[in-house]
This record gives structure tokens, sequence and C-alpha cells, in this order.
């Protein structure tokens, strides 16, 4: 997780700020997975994730030198690679088709053929149903569930009080609940 790096990012960006070309390549390499799975949650599509994570990367690249450090960078890479992937989908015009089926779905230990498409189809239908939140309780919910940001982190992320982010986290929790126990 980016959170638990932002020494290294900070210590690597002031060292490629310094004029150290190969400092940002290390930077790159220690953020790349991270970035690939923000944009993966998002765009749902293994190429379209390796696209955005390409102009992420770029925009990090030539925004260094103009970051503020009103913030940590973590949360500046989180926000750019958010807005990267929120792009990829606008162009794509199909922001509500996110259902598309992931490879290398986990499986379970010992189960049987029947409990393993099981799994799948309710793994499908949540990220359907997440691609279906409003933007805001889907930003919330994809950071603090699967990138586990704290609420004072997704705050300065997205750019909003803790209790803002605290009421659009419940409403998204609330809705899939809903949703999951309407198809169980």
């Amino acid at each position: 997780m980016l959170k638990n790096k932002e020494e290294d990012i900070k210590n690597l960006a002031d060292s490629f700020l310094g004029g150290d070309s190969l400092a940002f390549n290390e930077l790159a390499r220690l953020i790349y997975s991270d970035i690939l799975n923000i944009s993966y949650r998002y765009l749902a599509n293994m190429e379209d994730a390796k696209d955005a994570l390409q102009v992420s990367l770029l925009k990090i690249h030539n925004g260094l030198k103009y970051f503020r450090n009103t913030s940590k960078l973590s949360t500046w890479i989180f926000r750019i690679t958010i807005n990267t992937s929120l792009d990829f989908l606008r162009r794509r015009r199909n922001i509500f088709n996110l259902g598309a089926k992931y490879k290398n779905e986990p499986k379970t230990e010992n189960s049987s053929l029947k409990e393993d498409l099981d799994l799948r189809d309710r793994q499908a239908l949540l990220r359907k149903e997440i691609s279906r939140l409003p933007a805001r309780q889907k930003n919330v919910f994809i950071l603090r569930h699967y990138e586990g940001l704290s609420m004072a982190e997704i705050s300065s992320t997205i750019g909003c009080s803790q209790s803002s982010v605290k009421t659009h986290l419940k409403r998204a929790v609330d809705a899939l609940q809903k949703k999951m126990e309407v198809i169980s």
C-alpha cells in the first residue's frame, strides 16, 4: 500500500527533484503495483489499467516539480491515479458497465465447482454494484476497503471532511448490503 511507503516515496521524489534521474525509475518500481491495483479496481480491465498506470506515472513524473507538500505524496499519487482512471472511464463512455469478469479469481481450498462458481458470481455482482454507487461513495468504499486508508487519509485524498467520508462510506455499505441481500 502506498501509505506504508510514504518515507521511501518522499526520499525518492526528493532525489529525483535534486537531479537524480534514476530515482524516478526506482519510485516508479516502488508504486507500480499500487497504481495498477487502484486503476484495476476502477476499470475492471487489466489492459486499461496498464494504460492508466502509464498515464499516471507520466503525470507523476511531470507534476512532481509542482507538488507543494500540502498533503502526503501518497495522497497526491492516489488522487492522480483515481482521476486518471475516471478519465479512462469517461472516454469509454460506459461508466456503469464495470461488471467484466476478473481473471485469476481467488479460489477457496477444497471447494466444489458449484461453490467456486457461486463465489465468482457473487464477486462479479459485488463489483457491478460497487460500480453503480455514486462517485463519492464508490471512491470512499474503494479507498477504505481495497486500499485500507484511514478516514483522515480518505478525507485528504478526496477533499472533504471526515464526517462526510463516514457518511459516504455508511451509505455505500448500506446500499451494497441491501443489494446483496436482495439477490441472495
